[in-house]
């Protein structure tokens, strides 16, 4: 019965593809590895054997989920069930050997998304309470229900990119991974606002209020979201997004040089850029980042196939094109993912290798090959600070 469903899934998979990525120059093969896959060297062994079968060459794991760790860390506090286990020593012990890159995953800004809080006294949440986001009305993020959360495009509590302090509190964490783990990458998720209705903690908009004079809360409610003052606290808010990318970057090329950056980012240029505060084209432009990955999870296949085209119009080389198999059948995710390919985009990111199904591995194999390399066409010596004009400079 299962050889029946492997060989049924292909058949609809080429049937409505038109053949497989292998044709298409698929050379990232990539999954996103959850935290909760890493509880113990089983499990671990479990999805490893299982990217491996999918010919798999590259993994991301989340070693950094809820400012916790998955590893040995003197910042964040351990996972609960660590116990002196390292899930990420352990991870790249046994995916190197058989040919797999491994990436450290780290939520950026999203810190919390539990209905209770840490158990930790060190955590982040007791530690630096200043930090996180606030809403329009002065509410922290720590104090949303995750009822609140779900109705308010919010994941959990977040922290403020606009605050140095938290820039750096995240470039410290990426520079314990790199320095201290053979690591081949390191990923940033959750780096972006979670829409416009955040950001407006005391301490930042004071550090607002300091460079233009005005008052970010002030300019809403005399000018609402279509004015050109209100414009520039837009692009204030971009550019602390962009910051903190570029603090890591700086940490990772003096200390980590062979280290790669990535981010996952939303899927529209555009979208990110405007809602999220995410200008991921313009960092992969000034090459502050070495490609990101575009979460279209949509389950919607010509939804996806738009997405894939507006992915490969920034920078096919650097774009690896994210499907979802968490909510759909694989045969739909990677419709989206083969439009990708036949844009010219050069590597596919499935979200996620703890979702994938026995029967989907094979899919999966079919539909990407086994051939390609991980190497990306950009050198470290392109890095270049990004010289956006200071906010006060816009201001007349």
């Amino acid at each position: 019965m299962r050889i029946s469903t492997i060989l049924l899934s292909v058949l609809v998979l080429i049937a409505t593809q038109g053949g497989n990525a292998a044709d298409q120059n698929c050379d990232r093969r990539f999954f996103w590895v959850v935290r909760d896959g890493l509880q113990s060297p089983e499990s671990i062994d479990e999805l490893i054997d299982r990217a491996e079968e999918a010919g798999a060459n590259g993994l991301i794991v989340q070693v950094a989920g809820r400012a916790e760790a998955y590893y040995n860390s003197s910042i964040l506090p351990a996972a609960s069930f660590q116990d002196g286990f390292d899930p990420l020593a352990y991870t790249i012990a046994r995916a190197r050997p058989r040919g797999m890159e491994v990436h450290a995953w780290i939520n950026a800004f999203l810190v919390w998304s539990s209905s209770y809080p840490p158990g930790d006294s060190t955590h982040i949440w007791y530690t630096h309470p200043e930090w996180f986001m606030t809403d329009v009305y002065g509410r922290s993020t720590r104090d949303y229900t995750k009822d609140e959360c779900e109705r308010n495009g919010l994941v959990g509590a977040t922290l403020s990119p606009a605050l140095p302090e938290v820039r750096a509190f995240l470039a410290d964490v990426a520079r314990e991974i790199a320095v201290n783990y053979n690591v081949d990458g390191i990923h940033l998720d959750y780096i972006r606002y979670p829409n416009p209705s955040f950001g407006f903690e005391p301490l930042s908009a004071g550090i607002f209020f300091l460079e233009t004079g005005l008052d970010p809360l002030d300019m809403l409610r005399r000018y609402g979201q279509n004015d050109e003052l209100t414009d520039l606290w837009s692009l204030w808010k971009i550019n602390n997004v962009t910051l903190a990318v570029e603090t890591v970057r700086s940490v990772l090329r003096s200390e980590a040089p062979g280290v790669v950056l990535s981010c996952a980012v939303m899927a529209d240029p555009h979208e990110a850029k405007s809602h999220y505060s995410c200008d991921w084209r313009s960092w992969l432009e000034a090459g502050l980042v070495d490609f990101v990955c575009t979460m279209a999870y949509t389950t919607n296949t010509q939804k996806a196939r738009e997405l894939a085209v507006l992915g490969a119009a920034v920078c096919p080389d650097r774009v690896v094109h994210g499907i979802g198999v968490y909510n759909q059948p694989i045969s739909s995710a990677t419709a989206g993912a083969s439009e990708a390919l036949a844009q010219g985009i050069r590597g596919v990111c499935v979200f996620s290798l703890n979702s994938l199904s026995s029967d989907d591995v094979w899919v999966m194999r079919n539909f990407w090959g086994e051939q390609g390399s991980t190497d990306f066409p950009i050198d470290s010596a392109v890095f270049q600070r990004v010289t956006t004009r200071s906010v006060s400079d816009n201001v007349h």
